[in-house]
């Protein structure tokens, strides 16, 4: 607003009240958000996702989104970054000519809301509250890689050695809505082991034997 003289400064904001409140030290933002709250403005960095700079920080955003969406409030973020893919991952994808809009691991909150859905635990497909937040961790640390040849996508596996299952991460490297284009964890859920020998998967990476 600084480069603005304050008769653009007045028009912008709408009035001179208004500009009175923002040199009294009011933001752009609390100003436009009080008058009309049902179409708020968001944070650049709230748009493009809240970024972590470490795993506490991760966590801790990851399980925000969640109780944000157990409670049913406004969502302060509509994406965080949960992951980063690795370059062994990156240099097999473009070796199969499979796009990656983004080395960063993100989830919606559509995504999230899916994953998380009472239903979908009842039919015994969804993943464990405790699952769910684990996440992150499967991002960084994942038992299996396999890539799933018949979407052009690939899926972060990981075997739960007490329910003898797997959880399955299914990322899309190349998601696309408008012009938001980014890595994406599009679902999660509970699968049996002996379902990743299906020819479709590739293995990448395997930890464990099944």
């Amino acid at each position: 607003m600084s480069r603005f003289s304050e008769y653009v400064q007045r028009q912008i904001l709408g009035s001179r009240q208004k500009l009175a409140e923002f040199k009294s030290g009011a933001s752009i933002e609390s100003i436009f958000n009080r008058l009309r709250p049902q179409y708020p403005i968001r944070r650049y960095v709230d748009v493009l996702g809240r970024i972590a700079k470490s795993k506490e920080g991760v966590a801790l955003n990851f399980e925000q989104m969640l109780q944000e969406i157990r409670q049913k409030k406004r969502l302060s973020v509509d994406k965080i970054v949960v992951g980063k893919l690795s370059d062994e991952i990156v240099e097999f994808l473009r070796n199969m000519n499979v796009p990656i809009h983004t080395k960063e691991i993100y989830i919606n909150h559509k995504g999230l809301s899916h994953i998380a859905r009472d239903s979908k635990r009842r039919r015994g497909a969804g993943l464990d509250e405790e699952d769910i937040l684990r996440i992150p961790e499967i991002l960084e640390n994942p038992s299996a890689i396999f890539f799933e040849k018949s979407k052009q996508k690939f899926n972060l596996l990981y075997c739960d050695d007490k329910s003898k299952k797997c959880i399955k991460l299914v990322i899309n490297t190349k998601f696309q809505k408008k012009k938001d284009k980014i890595t994406l964890v599009t679902t999660a859920g509970y699968i049996n082991t002996s379902d990743m020998k299906n020819p479709d998967f590739e293995l990448i990476f395997r930890d464990w034997k099944f």
